[in-house]
């Protein structure tokens, strides 16, 4: 009996860490997945957004779907990338997009004759260690290199070390924030170092110092977020954590249950843009990562389409008297000034919308401390 016990011990051992009893909470990410589906435009993407595209990409794969099935006008995600992808120039926009390539099945060297890995890693500064000149983009370069089989820069990860700032944790202006650190992690660990390096530790150490109240993350520990959680999440099972237990547990609520109940009835998340807190959020309940939501098996299929009823002749209705609203604040396109001011119209994206395709959290930073979303 003993020795069932001991092997029954070792078994357990060796599961995935991610693999925690809550997780994946298959409810609400197959409401996620079917959210995102909605948004999807006629060219194949699933936002004005590139970054936002390949979040989506990402999320429908960790969800279990093929997102090469998700067809809009006859257009699907892999005519929109292999479409988008000769105007990719950036070296962090090629790493995330060879993420989503890698998603979709496609060879990242190779997305309709453009060689992703081969602008990322052009843009890789030797004598720094630098990709980009800011934290959560040396990540995500970081990420898209690693996490497709691909080599990072040898000073890569001692560049983004560097970047931490004085008690622990990554961010922008010498504040750290959840989006940054939960990331930055994220791409130490993808780039080989291991889990007990002292900026790792503090990085974990600020996550646990900085949790919500209410079992979330934000910029104000009162006031918490989906997007932020959910990276947070995802840094928390990049090192084997637990994110159920009673360490992350606050005033009763634990960091999943605190996005559980921030899913609305279509399937979207509270958020400053319900659709881009769904792309954030749906990885993490799937238990993914932002390295291996790529690889997600695919177990699941969408559901038929139904036909449309032929419409029957009826009285028109008296139409109701519109209500003013208030605009809610679109997401800001990095460096795009017009855009980030609440209800402002979209400018063009520069480069055939490709301007930073890396945008999500570091973008969306500075839009959740103008409007707490």
């Amino acid at each position: 009996m003993k020795r069932l016990v001991l092997a029954f011990a070792a078994a357990l051992a060796v599961l995935p860490a991610a693999a925690f009893a809550a997780l994946p909470a298959t409810d609400a990410v197959i409401k996620g997945a079917a959210f995102i589906k909605t948004v999807q435009r006629p060219d194949g993407s699933y936002a004005e957004s590139p970054g936002q595209t390949i979040d989506a990409i990402l999320a429908v794969r960790a969800a279990g779907y093929d997102p090469r099935l998700d067809v809009k006008d006859g257009k699907s995600p892999v005519d929109w990338l292999i479409a988008a992808a000769p105007s990719i120039t950036s070296p962090v926009s090629a790493a995330k997009a060879a993420l989503g390539a890698k998603a979709l099945g496609l060879d990242p060297k190779n997305v309709g004759g453009t060689d992703l890995v081969a602008i990322a890693q052009g843009g890789y500064d030797a004598e720094t260690g630098a990709y980009a000149n800011n934290a959560f983009s040396q990540s995500i370069a970081i990420l898209g290199l690693a996490c497709t089989g691909n080599p990072v820069g040898p000073k890569a990860a001692d560049n983004l070390k560097a970047a931490s700032v004085e008690g622990g944790g990554w961010g922008f202006g010498g504040n750290a924030d959840p989006d940054t650190t939960a990331i930055a992690i994220q791409a130490l660990l993808a780039a080989g170092v291991p889990k007990t390096d002292p900026k790792v530790a503090e990085g974990l150490a600020w996550l646990k110092a900085n949790q919500g109240n209410d079992g979330g993350w934000g910029f104000d520990p009162n006031d918490s977020n989906t997007s932020s959680t959910a990276f947070a999440i995802q840094a928390l099972l990049a090192l084997g954590e637990d994110p159920e237990s009673a360490a992350y547990t606050k005033n009763g609520v634990t960091p999943v249950q605190y996005l559980l109940s921030k899913q609305l009835p279509d399937g979207s998340f509270v958020g400053y843009d319900p659709a881009f807190a769904a792309n954030q959020v749906v990885p993490a309940l799937a238990g993914r990562t932002f390295c291996n939501a790529a690889e997600t098996p695919i177990t699941r299929t969408r559901p038929a389409a139904q036909p449309t009823p032929t419409p029957q002749p009826t009285t028109p209705a008296a139409s109701p008297t519109p209500q003013a609203t208030t605009p809610a604040p679109r997401p800001p396109a990095t460096g795009d000034t017009a855009a980030a001011q609440p209800g402002s119209p979209a400018p063009a994206l520069a480069a055939g919308g490709l301007l930073l395709l890396a945008l999500g959290g570091a973008a969306a930073a500075a839009a959740r401390r103008r409007t707490g979303a």
